[in-house]
């Protein structure tokens, strides 16, 4: 059985002038009646169930049935209907919430550091936490790698470790292996001599659009590199290439982490259809979680021309969405804004690459199509230009509900929240201050508040998705679920932007129903109802009863998926059940 409520809830919110809980209160008007089976093949019960669902908000068991879920309502009710075949969870009255659904991040293949296709991983959660901590890795990495090779680490903090590193200091751990150490945000670059030496970057070269070469006072390049520089990419190519046993071994480790933290569906934000294909393998094998795939702008053509063919028509798999690079970024402290960062009086930011004319002309492309246009956008120049792009698209080709987003949308003012509105477009936006607060030290104390603006945009009816982008942030979904909302820092414990904090209820709401209405899949996901896909997480302890600051202790004992346990807390090496 399924309710079919996508209709009315996409054409009552495309004016966009609900606000965040009239628009989930809407799914509750649109309840299904409480149906079940005779013999259902999984019952939750003795649970304290949060159904996100506004017509029977509360529960204490549910029934599932061929990935559906048949029955919401009382445990009396629910052991009246299990057969000698159903399989029952006793959550011993823990709290049962819907699947999370992470609308925007960026899996990857996980491989050992110290292996030949390995990257080192320079986040606090690797124990990366000061200067010395990171040059350690480092010089690990240099011993075990022949010389002359590309060493590549990922996603340091310089607000941890005391700035960027420079080629100078690179160089003295490094002077036989090209470096290139990705900074926290994917924005920054931090390289050694050799590197930029084979990149063709010297003094002189002048900087690129979308890009700079950070200078010191002299003139000389320092090795910081500010988004897109071109020429590093033949030392990636010339890396060791992993076989195609190795890297689909790697994705199920991601996609396990994914389940062990009650991810049931993600959307990969700007990839590639090589990407695609792993995902199809993976798929095929029987991997649960759903995959909304948003292609990169480079490989519109591409998508234009395949996403209906069958080879691409496999259960699980979307797609629909477009990824668009339109600015820069909030945590690298790139993103190009009307008024200069706090830290410097003559800083903006970077501009995009593109023109007005060319965004608007993509944008275009994307919406005749049919597609979702995602675009990425954090400074508040940035996100006015995508809405310029975006009203005429529709204005010229009025389509019912494209549904565009922005994805982070970082930099706003209430001005922009308005035009958002109006041109009825959705919003993914960061959740995380406790990871990256203290950088937000640069864009001044007065923007705060319009930062990352998860309750004004729930509050002016702008649909919200919660997301990771990991690994900018790790996918650890109650650590984000605190973010939103203690927007207190980790690194200095400063609160970053109160106004924008979220009640439990509201930031769980955007990682469930949000993030399923912005991927078209409100009428199967992200709420409990008879009805919807049996995606479920069981939580060690009810969210709304702890101190907040302590929500990222929650851990998951269960996750569901369509109604089989795709992870069960303790028990490791039981996804392996499917052949994926």
């Amino acid at each position: 059985m399924r309710c079919n409520i996508g209709s009315k809830l996409r054409g009552g919110h495309h004016n966009g002038r609900r606000s965040g809980a009239a628009l989930w209160i809407s799914l509750g008007l649109l309840a299904c009646p409480v149906v079940a089976s005779a013999e259902p093949d999984l019952a939750v019960i003795n649970g304290v169930v949060l159904t996100m669902d506004p017509g029977r908000p509360s529960a204490s068991a549910i029934l599932v049935e061929d990935g559906l879920i048949t029955h919401v309502g009382d445990t009396a009710d629910a052991r009246a209907l299990v057969g000698p075949d159903t399989r029952v969870i006793d959550a011993g009255g823990r709290t049962i919430v819907p699947g999370f659904i992470d609308v925007h991040m960026h899996p990857r293949a996980p491989f050992d550091e110290m292996g030949p296709y390995g990257r080192l991983d320079l986040t606090p959660e690797a124990g990366v936490n000061t200067r010395e901590d990171l040059f350690d890795k480092l010089r690990r990495k240099i011993a075990v790698t022949p010389p002359g090779r590309l060493i590549v680490g990922s996603r340091y903090q310089d607000d941890l470790i005391g700035g960027h590193p420079t080629a100078a200091e690179l160089d003295a751990i490094a002077p036989d292996h090209p470096v290139i150490l990705v900074h926290s945000s994917g924005h920054r670059r931090s390289v050694n001599t050799l590197a930029l030496q084979a990149a063709g970057i010297t003094d002189d070269t002048p900087n690129p659009p979308g890009g700079a070469i950070d200078r010191d006072a002299s003139g000389r390049a320092t090795g910081i590199i500010l988004e897109s520089v071109p020429g590093f990419q033949p030392l990636y190519d010339a890396l060791p290439q992993p076989t195609e046993a190795d890297t689909l071994d790697a994705f199920r480790n991601e996609f396990r982490m994914f389940m062990s933290h009650g991810i049931v569906a993600i959307g990969d934000a700007g990839a590639s259809p090589d990407k695609l294909a792993i995902y199809r393998t993976l798929l095929q094998g029987g991997l649960p979680v759903r995959i909304n795939f948003m292609a990169s702008s480079s490989h519109l053509d591409w998508l234009i021309a395949n996403r209906t063919r069958s080879e691409w028509q496999v259960p699980g798999l979307t797609l629909n969405t477009v990824k668009v690079f339109h600015g820069n970024s909030l945590s690298g402290r790139t993103a190009w804004l009307y008024e200069p960062y706090a830290h410097d009086p003559d800083y903006f930011g970077i501009p995009p690459e593109r023109s007005q004319d060319d965004i608007n002309a993509l944008i275009r492309r994307i919406h005749d199509a049919g597609l979702q246009a995602a675009v990425h956008s954090n400074g508040d120049r940035e996100i006015d230009m995508t809405l310029n792009a975006i009203d005429p698209a529709q204005a010229a080709n009025p389509r019912p509900d494209p549904r565009h987003r922005i994805e982070h949308g970082s930099v706003t003012t209430p001005a922009i929240l308005q035009r958002m509105v109006r041109t009825g477009v959705a919003l993914a936006p960061h959740s995380y201050m406790l990871n990256h607060g203290a950088k937000m030290e640069d864009f001044g104390e007065n923007r705060w508040n319009d930062m990352e603006p998860n309750r004004s945009a729930l509050e002016l009816g702008i649909p919200v998705g919660g997301n990771s982008d990991h690994s900018v942030s790790p996918p650890f979904v109650m650590q984000r679920i605190e973010s939103l909302v203690t927007r207190r820092a980790r690194s200095n414990g400063r609160v970053y932007g109160p106004d924008q904090r979220l009640t439990v209820e509201q930031a769980l709401g955007t990682w469930t129903v949000g993030s399923a209405y912005l991927q078209f899949e409100e009428d199967i996901a992200g709420l409990i109802r008879v009805g919807t896909r049996g995606g479920l997480v069981v939580l060690s302890q009810d969210p709304r009863s702890i101190d907040p600051e302590d929500l990222e202790t929650i851990r998951v004992d269960y996750t569901v998926i369509g109604g089989t346990v795709a992870y069960q807390r303790g028990r490791g090496d039981l996804p392996d059940h499917y052949s994926w």
